[in-house]
């Protein structure tokens, strides 16, 4: 029963370091998701910053509408990229937070284990105590008994 309580807690502790490096991964992935949800939230806003320059100016020539719309499709590919990009790390993100919890069910599922043995181990221990103790007993008696005859 040691061995199986040793090599379950073992088992738990790594199982324990693989859930913490998972904890970590998802943090990173959910602060990269937040960092690229805040630069489409700018890019948007820089988009119609760009647009509302453009047809407030004096006049409009055709060099500056030719810039206006290259600034647009730059933007635009800008803004569908990082859709893209966000779109992707939310699929891994939610990938990894199955897995995390898939772990932490692992570690649970070992700490309920480790409970369960420990206790049977200390039922099985007192069992054994007591039995050598009645065995003591009896032995005594036993002794008196004899001593009398």
């Amino acid at each position: 029963m040691d061995a199986k309580l040793k090599a379950c807690g073992k088992l738990q502790k790594v199982e324990e370091k693989r859930r913490d490096t998972v904890g970590v991964q998802l943090a990173s992935m959910r602060q990269r998701h937040a960092h690229i949800e805040s630069k489409l939230d700018q890019l948007g806003e820089l988009k119609n910053q760009a647009g509302a320059a453009a047809t407030s100016g004096p006049s409009l020539n055709s060099a500056s509408l030719m810039n206006l719309t290259h600034v647009d499709i730059m933007l635009q590919k800008m803004l569908t990229h990082c859709e893209q990009e966000q779109a992707v790390l939310q699929a891994q993100c939610n990938a990894v937070h199955k897995e995390l919890e898939h772990r932490h069910a692992r570690v649970l599922g070992l700490e309920k284990a480790m409970e369960r043995w420990t206790l049977r181990q200390r039922y099985e221990q007192a069992k054994r105590e007591q039995r050598q103790l009645e065995e003591l007993i009896n032995a005594r008696v036993k002794r008196r008994r004899l001593g009398r005859l």
